[in-house]
């Protein structure tokens, strides 16, 4: 084994032609031929910037509005139905949307500083939909991240603190004198002696 991956160390992933997880039909489904929002969600995002417009000319029950309100991009919809119509209204005066700060504002500014560490304060700002807004991040752990990581050093010189005492009582209490990296894991069976352990450094059984 080269090293442990955790599921929770990728929360994203490349997405390809094939979106296998946009399968299925809506989850809380008003409506018979309703989409689920994470589809119309893709293509808006693909092919739209915040502030651009949306057209649908089969509403249904407001799936591309409701998706497109919640992305920052102006809709229209159309449709002949007043059952549709009346189910889209009701959807979309009685949602509740994430609220995302304008790139393009002083707010957002501070935000995006707060989060990338970045100091690129300006004095004047237009509040320009189009410059996007200051989305949540996803942390991306690579080796080269581990390793470069400042922290480590002081975690380690933190926890040496509290280990190394526990280290020097439990040699102490066995007779032993095992280095750090040599302290026995698993207690459920007496640990060999030090010495033994070294000459059977050859045995391969």
């Amino acid at each position: 084994m080269r090293y442990r991956l955790y599921i929770d160390d990728y929360p994203v992933k490349r997405i390809g032609d094939v979106w296998t997880d946009t399968a299925g039909f809506a989850g809380d489904q008003i409506y018979v031929v309703e989409t689920r929002p994470l589809i119309v969600q893709r293509c808006i995002l693909m092919t739209t910037d915040p502030g651009d417009l949306v057209l649908d000319p089969t509403c249904g029950s407001g799936t591309t509005a409701y998706v497109a309100e919640q992305w920052g991009r102006r809709w229209i919809t159309i449709d002949t139905s007043r059952v549709s119509l009346a189910l889209a209204r009701a959807r979309l005066i009685g949602s509740h949307f994430p609220y995302y700060l304008l790139a393009d504002s002083h707010e957002g500014a501070l935000k995006e500083s707060s989060i990338t560490g970045k100091t690129d304060i300006k004095e004047v700002y237009g509040g320009n939909i189009r410059n996007g807004f200051v989305y949540e991040r996803v942390p991306h752990i690579t080796l080269g991240s581990i390793a470069n990581n400042a922290e480590i050093d002081t975690i380690w010189e933190r926890w040496q603190e509290v280990l190394e005492p526990l280290r020097n009582a439990f040699n102490s209490a066995t007779g032993q004198s095992y280095e750090e990296w040599e302290v026995p894991r698993d207690l459920t069976t007496p640990p060999p002696p030090r010495k033994n352990r070294q000459e059977n450094q050859g045995d391969t059984r």
